[in-house]
């Protein structure tokens, strides 16, 4: 009782079995978490991975397990979502090209693809440029938004996106390269 002869609300400690109620609980709460996420986001990735080792000469890299090159020798990967993450990537890249200087680059343009579990992909492109000179070679990478028909999906910015959509014209037959290549693998987008 309080001294105001009130009789005092629970004083006593908690019980260690009222503890390990709520670790229970908790550690159920996340089980069933991580079991969701299992199902609705890393599981519909075997699809993709099933469809990329089917193509004809695909040959997986041993060092890196859903990653390889196709028969076309475009390298393809599909990375799952980290634990408790809903997206992971779809990507292909185009084959290495031999420079002018007879260097081999191997940052070819590559497409990214960001499936969604309700609608349309997203899609991202990195398009490369090589500038070779007597003291070496520099690259400079874009990486742009792109609809699933290949156009440009500008940021804001006037100037950038006027860059941007002049750089995309000039790689239109790799990326177009790139989607069909997509199309053939995974039917997307």
């Amino acid at each position: 009782m309080r001294k105001d002869g009130v009789p005092a609300e629970d004083a006593r400690p908690r019980s260690p079995r009222c503890l390990l109620r709520l670790l229970a609980l908790l550690l159920a709460a996340f089980a069933l978490l991580s079991a969701v996420w299992y199902v609705t986001a890393y599981r519909p990735y075997d699809d993709y991975v099933e469809a990329l080792r089917a193509q004809p000469g695909f040959r997986e890299d041993p060092g890196f397990p859903e990653c390889g090159v196709d028969g076309e020798g475009c390298t393809c990967n599909v990375a799952r979502p980290g634990f408790l993450h809903w997206t992971g990537n779809l990507g292909i890249g185009l084959p290495a090209l031999t420079l002018e200087n007879g260097e081999e680059a191997v940052f070819t343009d590559s497409l990214i693809i960001w499936p969604r579990m309700t609608g349309e992909p997203e899609l991202g492109v990195i398009l490369y440029e090589y500038d070779v000179q007597e003291d070496g070679v520099t690259c400079t990478g874009h990486q742009l938004y792109i609809a699933p028909d290949g156009t440009y999906i500008p940021y804001g910015d006037a100037a950038e996106d006027a860059a941007n959509q002049a750089v995309l014209a000039a790689h239109r037959e790799n990326v177009e390269t790139l989607l069909s290549r997509a199309r053939e693998i995974w039917g997307i987008p």
